[in-house]
């Protein structure tokens, strides 16, 4: 998978923005520098969720994220992912439970 470069802003200039109506994350945490969203999406077999993870650090005075990880990040990617995936199978549960049952 190609390196993707970090997205930065100069001083004084503003990155553009998404749409109003783009799509939020159904949750968000931070382990570290390491951000992680979880996205609810639909399928064909009905809603799943899957995980995203970025660093953020500062080069200078500017905020940058990026996608790559050195050893020292590792280890909070490695728990970043760890309870990514406990949420999302939480939430995997309580939708299972909510789920109306059907009595033929």
């Amino acid at each position: 998978m190609p390196r993707q470069e970090p997205v930065e802003a100069k001083k004084g200039q503003t990155l553009p923005s998404a749409p109003a109506s783009a799509k939020k994350p159904a949750d968000r945490f931070r382990e570290g520098p390491v951000h992680v969203s979880i996205w609810e999406n639909e399928g064909s077999n009905g809603a799943f969720r899957t995980a995203s993870f970025e660093i953020r650090f500062r080069k200078g005075e500017d905020w940058q994220s990026g996608t790559s990880y050195g050893l020292s990040e590792l280890a909070h990617l490695e728990i970043a992912a760890k309870q990514a995936r406990t949420r999302i199978e939480q939430w995997r549960r309580d939708a299972a439970n909510l789920a109306p049952e059907y009595s033929a």
